[in-house]
């Protein structure tokens, strides 16, 4: 369904950039024509029409560029780091120049594999699995490399080109509206931003829809499909904290509206899912703070 949605998007992207060409040169066209025959005959009419349509066609040109489409198309793929990696290897050089021009498919394809789990248990086995259908489909004899030792390269790779785009493979648009796919929309999006999902005992389950860990640091998240319903124990979520069973407690709406009790605890993070790239640099500031 999310790979559906995706699919849509981008085709409506399409259409409302062609759209907006058009619109473009439409109102150019028609503002240079009234401005011929504003030169010619000497009538303020067709000036003012001169002057209407360039502005109509400045608005457009305006709306093109800060249109979803075409912020998707400036924002490119950071490449992978080939840091540490042997590059005089003929077979793992081959690997890597091909791992190049596949990247961007693999991504999506990634996204598509993450979006689509219901009940997403291991990114490291779709990983896994990417690492392996890529391999096998390359055409080399494995003389200097074994086909093993190339994958664990591919992976290093693949996970740093992860780590790299992860604002590139977080979908804020096409989120579901119904509670529970919402709940899972949440996570898995987390979870392409390069947080882990850490156990919890019994007792955190009970008010935590997980906890997430991302270089050390814990959030216990709940989420909410709407902000009317974000309703949370304060003194409970502190005790957490206090406990140091996690750093932060954080709590996601589609419809963002700040906690309304004055003594809420800063421990306590409320924010929409559109900010969930930021997550991580929100948390780690508010640390140096204390």
């Amino acid at each position: 369904m999310v790979v559906l949605l995706a699919y849509k998007a981008t085709v409506i992207q399409i259409l409302m950039t062609s759209f907006y060409h058009f619109l473009i040169w439409f109102f150019t066209i028609v503002s240079l024509i009234a401005l011929m025959y504003g030169v010619l005959s000497a009538d303020i009419t067709f000036i003012g029409l001169f002057i209407s349509t360039l502005i109509i066609s400045v608005i457009f040109y305006r709306l093109n560029e800060t249109s979803p489409s075409h912020s998707t198309q400036e924002k490119g793929i950071k490449d992978f780091t080939l840091e540490g990696i042997d590059r005089d290897n003929n077979e793992v050089s081959e690997a890597i120049e091909t791992l190049k021009q596949e990247q961007t498919k693999i991504l999506s394809v990634f996204k598509r594999d993450i979006y689509s789990s219901e009940e997403l248990s291991s990114v490291s086995e779709i990983k896994k699995k990417l690492v392996s259908e890529f391999v096998s489909s390359l055409s080399l004899d494995f003389e200097i490399i074994s086909k093993q030792e190339l994958k664990d390269i591919i992976l290093k790779l693949l996970n740093n080109l992860i780590e790299k785009n992860s604002n590139y493979l977080f979908e804020p648009s096409l989120f579901p509206s119904d509670q529970s796919t919402y709940v899972n929309w949440v996570r898995n999006s987390l979870l392409l931003l390069g947080w882990k999902i850490r156990n919890g005992g019994d007792s955190e389950k009970k008010i935590f829809f997980e906890l997430f860990e991302k270089n050390g640091m814990i959030a216990g998240v709940v989420v909410f499909p709407e902000s009317t319903t974000a309703n949370i124990d304060q003194k409970l979520h502190d005790h957490f904290i206090q406990k140091g069973v996690i750093d932060f407690s954080v709590v996601i709406t589609p419809d963002f509206k700040e906690i309304e009790n004055e003594q809420i605890s800063t421990r306590i993070i409320t924010l929409n899912h559109y900010d969930l790239p930021k997550l991580h640099l929100k948390l780690k500031k508010l640390l140096t703070y204390k």
